[in-house]
């Protein structure tokens, strides 16, 4: 724990949020919206939308390939 709380917007972008995660070294991060807690990811959460994206973009060049 930290006397620092780090936070995020809600619009932060989830690479953002990770680069955050990894350099601070932190597995949690509050998000706020207009100053209001409106929730808290996890890094298991970023991961995860991370391989999706990933997926998606792949299926994305996949279908394009073949056309």
């Amino acid at each position: 724990m930290t006397a620092d709380v780090i936070t995020i917007d809600a619009s932060q972008k989830i690479d953002k949020c990770m680069q955050i995660m990894t350099d601070r070294h932190i597995r949690h991060l509050p998000v706020l919206k207009d100053g209001q807690l409106i929730g808290v990811i996890s890094i298991g959460d970023v991961v995860r939308e991370m391989m999706a994206h990933q997926k998606y973009l792949i299926d994305q060049l996949e279908s394009y390939i073949r056309g």
